[in-house]
Order: C-alpha cells, then sequence, then structure tokens
C-alpha cells in the first residue's frame, strides 16, 4: 500500500471506525496539547487485554508492518491477548485500545527479561508503519511484495542498513510529534523518566531489562525484529521529546459529539510550557520480517505468529 492510499484508508477509519467487519465505538476524545489527541475506542469485547493494573516503568515502540486499518484489527483480535495501549497513524491520531494501567502481551515468547513480566511493566506503542522495505528495480517493496513507493520519492523512506534490510519507511512529520508527545504525556502520568535506550541492540541479561527505566524498543528484547532500528526516524522521536512538548492536559469533550471527526484536521504545532516531573518507563509488543521470496514470506508469517497469543 503506497503513502497515499494509507491516508485515504486512515481518513476512512476515523470518519466509519470500522475496520475487518469490526465496529469500533468512540468512548473519549482527550487533547494532550497542540491539538493532539487521543482517541479512546473499543470494539463489543474486551478479551484482548487483561483487566488487572499494573506498575509501569518503562515503554516500548514498535511499528505494525501495516496500516490503522489492519494494525487495529490484529491488537484487538477477539480472545487474543496480543495487544497495545497505543495506535499512532501517520496522520498523527493516537488510538488508546485499553487503559494504559493495564496490560496485555506484546513483546513475543523471547523476548529478553521474559514476555510477561515485561509486558506487565511496560506500556507499548505501536507505530503505524510498514517498516523493512526491498529494493525491485525503480521501486521499493513492503513486506507484502505490494509497491510502496518509488525510490525517487524519497520523503517516504529512508537509507539504513540494519538487520538484512536497506530501506525503512519514514515516519511523517505530524506522527513523530503524536509520538513524543504521547511518550511525555505518559511519562509524566507514570512518571517514567526520559531516558531513551541509546541504541537497539538487546539488553545484556534480562536483569538489566527488568530493571530500566525509560523508553525503549522492540529491538532490544528480540533479535529477530526490526522495530525500530536505531536510525533517522526514531533519532527525530527522540530529538522532539527533548524539545517542550504539550504540558497541559485539556477537557474530555463529549464521546458522542466527537465521534464523527475531521479527518484533514491536523495538529497545529505551537510553544508550549515546559513539561513536570520526571517520568518512568514500560515495555511493548511483537512482530517479524525476513529475507526475500523467503524473506517476505517469512515476515508474512512471523507478523501471523505475532497475533497469535504468546505466554
Amino acid at each position: 500500500m503506497t503513502p497515499t492510499e494509507i491516508k485515504k484508508t486512515e481518513d476512512d477509519f476515523i470518519s466509519k471506525l470500522t475496520a475487518n467487519g469490526v465496529k469500533y465505538t468512540l468512548k473519549e476524545t482527550l487533547d494532550i496539547g497542540n491539538n493532539i489527541k487521543i482517541y479512546s475506542i473499543r470494539p463489543s469485547y474486551d478479551t484482548y487485554y487483561y483487566k488487572t493494573k499494573t506498575t509501569k516503568k518503562s515503554i516500548c515502540l514498535h511499528f505494525t508492518v501495516g496500516h490503522i486499518k489492519s494494525d487495529v484489527s490484529s491488537l484487538s483480535a477477539k480472545d487474543n491477548h496480543v495487544s497495545v495501549s497505543y495506535v499512532v497513524d501517520r496522520s498523527g491520531r493516537i488510538y488508546e485500545l485499553f487503559p494504559d494501567t493495564y496490560w496485555s502481551y506484546h513483546l513475543g515468547a523471547n523476548a529478553v527479561g521474559k514476555n510477561e513480566v515485561m509486558s506487565k511493566q511496560s506500556i507499548g506503542i505501536e507505530i503505524s508503519n510498514y517498516g523493512p522495505l526491498k529494493l525491485s528495480g525503480e521501486n521499493l517493496m513492503d513486506a507484502y511484495n505490494k509497491v510502496y513507493c518509488k525510490l525517487s520519492e524519497t520523503e517516504y523512506y529512508y537509507k539504513h542498513n540494519y538487520r538484512g534490510y536497506d530501506y525503512y519507511a519514514t515516519m511523517t512529520d505530524i506522527q513523530t510529534e503524536a509520538v513524543a508527545a504521547l511518550v511525555k504525556y505518559l511519562g509524566r502520568k507514570h512518571n517514567i523518566p526520559m531516558n531513551f535506550k541509546s541504541n537497539d541492540e538487546p539488553f545484556a541479561s534480562a536483569t538489566e531489562a527488568v530493571s530500566f527505566n525509560g523508553v525503549f524498543y522492540h529491538t532490544n528484547v528480540r533479535k529477530d525484529k526490526f522495530d525500530w532500528p536505531f536510525g533517522p526516524a526514531l533519532k527525530a522521536v527522540i530529538a522532539t521529546c527533548n524539545n517542550e512538548l504539550p504540558n497541559k492536559v485539556e477537557s474530555k469533550p463529549d464521546a458522542t459529539k466527537t465521534a464523527s471527526v475531521n479527518a484533514d484536521s491536523k495538529p497545529v504545532q505551537k510553544s508550549e510550557p515546559k513539561p513536570p516531573t520526571k517520568p518512568v518507563y514500560t515495555t511493548s509488543q511483537a512482530s517479524t520480517p525476513v529475507k526475500s521470496k523467503p524473506v517476505f514470506q517469512s515476515i508474512i508469517d512471523s507478523i501471523s505468529g505475532l497475533f497469535r497469543k504468546k505466554r
């Protein structure tokens, strides 16, 4: 799917709140500053996360290898406890799938520090992004062997050699702003420090992983993952988090009045006040690609596996 098609899909989702035949209800809308909004949406069931409150000490960043409809559908699969609290689309909209005080598996069975332990103590953020791309002639192909963009469309990808791939899909500027605002918001809410892992290598030990307070990436707990390589997109999020971001949390509009959202509305960027207090950290989910025909087939297989229940 091309970035232009992705935009149309995102606009359609926010207007209809339907994905893969499942209708989602907008429970409330929260403006976390600079017109960056969190849309709390729910299907008619809640069997994709555990209603057990856990203390959060870290945040884990993922990317989905998909678009918002497939992302939300997979992460809220009925009777499958593999999910994250938040998904951020390319238009800068943040969707909350379940309260961040609860938990679901999001790191995978082989995660350093153990999937259950790390999933319980971390907040997962999925960034809607196609991830690793493969060059084919003048085109860059996604994990499903579909054209993502042309090599000449440099705004849609960046070159970065990591775990067998040379090209990765970029984030939009507004998506970067939204992810950074969400990270800062969660930091203040859960007392998680803005202590970003300084590389994309796995934690040296389970002890290091479990004791970490701050923001880490799926690649820090899995050698077989690609989200995120420590490249331009991730560095842009970190740089934006180090800037002053929204500190004020505004009142929640009535959900019935915000259910139909203007698909073209975009967060406005302004200067904001300095955030108070220090934040604390959580951890995040699972998803995997691989190489060439086998590579891309493996990616798809592992993406499917990602959404199978991991205990």
